[in-house]
């Protein structure tokens, strides 16, 4: 509170972190992870992305604020099981989109990217993929399941993920350790992870919005579809709200 910048209002993620936490602090933990997990210099990207970084005052050390939180029971796996389990849902494993197939049925909800639909007709909208590098380490445990680094090595974090729930009584010599390396699309085609906005990209974001309105029998969703980084329990909530 006493070394961040009170009389800034912030436009862009570089401001939201130095109102929010100053420079000195920036520097150590925000602006060396910024750059490398999206390319950019913070000051390039919408202050959408700083502002998913919760800054508090307290003893919370959680990432979200939801009052509540956990991990489904049995895992993702069987809750989206769960949630197909419908005699009206027939599922097509292996089978591309191809254009023209929506023409088959009344509605479609397409989570391709929304510029490939129409052949980039505004240019291509930017994004970051993930590298994942599996390693077998015998070392001790890390102190959180999942640890960032905030320097300027080429990772921004490692999961251990026998320290997740429903994965006690671990007793082998070896623990999966999955190391994530953000690169471009270059380097790993066809991997969207996240979205890069600037002011630039919603720009053309939202032209394909606006083009997308004349296409009644389709509805862009996920990441890709809406251009949207999107945590698990809005994902949830969003695409309920988007079907019904």
């Amino acid at each position: 509170e006493s070394i961040r910048n009170k009389e800034l209002i912030p436009t862009n993620t570089d401001e939201f972190f130095e109102s929010s936490v100053g420079n000195t602090l920036s520097d150590l933990f925000f602006r060396p992870y910024t750059r490398k997990m999206w390319g950019l210099e913070p000051k390039d990207l919408n202050i959408s992305v700083g502002s998913r970084l919760p800054v508090r005052t307290n003893n919370d050390d959680r990432y979200f604020n939801d009052e509540f939180q956990a991990l489904p029971e049995k895992g993702y796996s069987e809750m989206v099981e769960n949630m197909l389990d419908h005699k009206n849902i027939q599922i097509n494993l292996n089978t591309s989109y191809v254009k023209g197939m929506e023409e088959n049925y009344y509605h479609s909800f397409l989570s391709i990217p929304i510029d490939e639909f129409f052949n980039f007709k505004f240019g291509k909208l930017p994004y970051r993929s993930i590298i994942f590098e599996e390693k077998l380490e015998n070392g001790f445990d890390f102190d959180a399941p999942v640890i960032n680094f905030t320097d300027n090595s080429p990772f921004t974090r490692k999961t251990q993920w026998n320290l997740f729930p429903n994965s006690y009584n671990f007793e082998g010599k070896f623990k999966t350790v999955t190391y994530e390396r953000p690169c471009s699309m270059q380097v790993n085609p066809g991997e969207y992870y996240y979205p890069v906005q600037t002011k630039e990209s919603n720009i053309t974001y939202s032209k394909y919005v606006k083009l997308s309105k004349q296409e009644s029998s389709l509805t862009f969703i996920g990441r890709t579809g809406l251009f949207k980084y999107i945590d698990m329990i809005p994902a949830v909530e969003i695409h309920m709200r988007i079907a019904k």
